[in-house]
């Protein structure tokens, strides 16, 4: 087979939108996968379609594509276990399909949220302590705290407790939930009230980005971006859930969060954010685009705690995600977007 590496892609490409239905993100798999595909037909990319893979079924047909020189590019929005760990970035590179977003070793790590944590905090960067149950049942003034899954995004398995008596219950009444903690399949952490922010990183490139019709000068001067040499933090965005904490309900219900974009903090404090999340995303070695949420507390106005929940290798791509908005408040357009992903896939 030819190696497809050094392709490179263009309006004539075939294309191939991934959507994955192994994990809980399905549904939201499938709607980024949907609203990249047409963004990309409309973007000109008339060689794009969607592959829905739920089944061992589905993998052969990558295979078919492959075998049969119609796939020069896949692109994944595979969200969630199996698309977005690595190990559908593994079998792309058997195959020797060119892909979008974070190699295998990256997809691996960040989506294992404790491996996250120990190579960040290896870099300096700050992210909130494990606790155990041994710790909670000696000093009740941990509570409240978070319970998470390890390898879940989307803010799937979050719960918050709020004490002691709450947490007990928990363990008596759900069966393997203590086993499940005690191997770390769920963690916990300490809930700390605070702003939650998310940066998005996306690869940079002058040439690509005037020939897609990007107002390089005007791209430059917004104050709410940051460039560094080949990659830009797009405009943060504050996230204000009317839940707790942003949960799976809060970030898919229309009307549970309101967006604050671009986030109305102190410039100091922005640039802090936007550095924290480029250095985040260079230890993981990630690449392609990327998502860092963070939570914020403290005087914004002073030194603020900037805590690092996790990084997203694969950020939703639905018309209500994240990112796309993020890239609209930084004069991006979804289809200019859209093709800065395909074009700059490695």
């Amino acid at each position: 087979m030819q190696v497809q590496e050094t392709m490179t892609i263009n309006k004539n490409s075939k294309i191939v939108v991934l959507a994955e239905g192994f994990s809980a993100e399905k549904e939201i798999s499938i709607r980024s996968a949907k609203n990249t595909s047409n963004l990309l037909i409309e973007a000109g990319f008339i060689n794009s379609k969607c592959l829905y893979v739920s089944n061992k079924e589905d993998l052969k047909k990558i295979i078919d594509l492959r075998l049969e020189s119609e796939i020069d590019l896949a692109v994944l929005m595979t969200h969630g276990t199996h698309g977005e760990d690595g190990a559908l970035q593994g079998l792309l590179e058997m195959l020797e399909i060119k892909y979008t977003g974070s190699k295998l070793k990256a997809s691996a790590n960040c989506m294992d949220k404790l491996s996250t944590k120990q190579i960040l905090k290896s870099e300096g960067l700050k992210v909130f302590p494990n606790l155990n149950l041994k710790q909670l049942k000696t000093d009740t003034s941990l509570f409240p705290i978070m319970l998470k899954a390890r390898a879940d995004g989307s803010s799937v398995g979050i719960e918050k407790i709020e004490s002691l008596a709450e947490l007990e219950n928990k363990l008596n009444t759900e069966a393997g939930l203590k086993e499940e903690i005690e191997s770390q399949q769920i963690f916990i952490e300490p809930f700390t009230a605070g702003i939650e922010l998310t940066a998005s990183i996306i690869p940079y490139d002058e040439v690509l980005y005037q020939e897609i019709g990007i107002d390089l000068t005007k791209f430059k001067a917004n104050k709410n971006i940051n460039i560094d040499a080949d990659l830009v933090s797009l405009a943060l965005l504050r996230l204000v859930p009317e839940n707790d904490f942003y949960d799976y309900e809060a970030k898919y219900t229309a009307g549970m969060t309101k967006f604050e974009l671009p986030a109305q903090i102190p410039e100091s404090l922005s640039q802090r954010i936007h550095e924290i999340a480029l250095n985040a995303y260079q230890a993981l070695e990630c690449s392609g685009f990327a998502r860092v949420d963070f939570i914020i507390s403290g005087d914004l106005e002073q030194e603020a705690e900037i805590n690092i929940l996790e990084i997203n290798t694969l950020p939703g791509m639905t018309d209500t995600s994240d990112l796309p908005a993020q890239a609209k408040a930084s004069n991006i357009a979804s289809k200019q977007l859209v093709e800065i992903l395909v074009r700059t896939a490695q």
